[in-house]
């Protein structure tokens, strides 16, 4: 878009633009899905007046929780690229682990209808900060059993003879509940790392393209 144009421009006149715009940022006069592009071409330039309208804006954030420091993705973004990176990018393998219209795992929440009850807030939460709020049932625990063998999977069934697990290789693994020595709750099976492999800008695609899955 045009702020993209603009952090490629080599002039002080780019610099001034992006400085409005940032004026605009912090006077909440930029619409919110514009407000990524504003702060992603302000990144490129490294004036110290760009640095100090990015520090003033960047102390405006509520908390240091993940979902707050990546608000600007939550509107804006492009569904099409969203999908994907959903269907496509191997690096965050979403398609590994969840479905969507009969397509993926079974290891996590099948989305196919993911945002007829669920928000972008819970979307954004989900990918930045996977273990804030496990969705029901899929629960992961992590078990010892009297071999020293670890077992860690989500908790699928339980009788008073076997736990039955799913891994992360969408394997179901049953272990007698008499062999089990240890068990504790495990972190979400979602990695916590994602943001590793994806920009603020495919985060906020991805959350545009879940968003219409009702």
């Amino acid at each position: 878009g045009a702020m993209a144009t603009l952090a490629g421009m080599e002039s002080d006149g780019a610099a001034r633009v992006i400085l409005g715009s940032l004026d605009r940022l912090l006077a909440g006069k930029v619409p919110a899905d514009t407000r990524l592009d504003v702060l992603e071409a302000a990144a490129t330039r490294s004036t110290p007046a760009i640095a100090e309208k990015l520090a003033a804006y960047e102390a405006t954030r509520k908390d240091d929780s993940p979902a707050e420091r990546y608000r600007e993705t939550l509107v804006g973004g492009d569904a099409e690229r969203g999908r994907r990176i959903f269907f496509e990018r191997t690096e965050v393998s979403c398609v590994r682990c969840h479905k969507i219209d009969e397509i993926g795992g079974e290891v996590g929440p099948n989305l196919s209808k993911i945002a007829t009850d669920k928000k972008r807030d819970y979307l954004l939460e989900s990918i930045v900060d996977p273990n804030k709020a496990i969705a029901k049932g899929f629960d992961s625990v992590m078990l010892l059993d009297d071999n020293g063998k670890v077992h860690v999977g989500i908790l699928k069934q339980e009788s008073d003879e076997a736990i039955q697990i799913m891994t992360a290789e969408g394997k179901l693994e049953s272990i007698p509940t008499d062999s089990i020595d240890v068990r504790r709750q495990a972190k979400s099976a979602m990695p916590e790392d994602l943001t590793k492999h994806l920009t603020r800008q495919d985060v906020r695609d991805l959350i545009e393209f879940l968003s219409g899955r009702k």
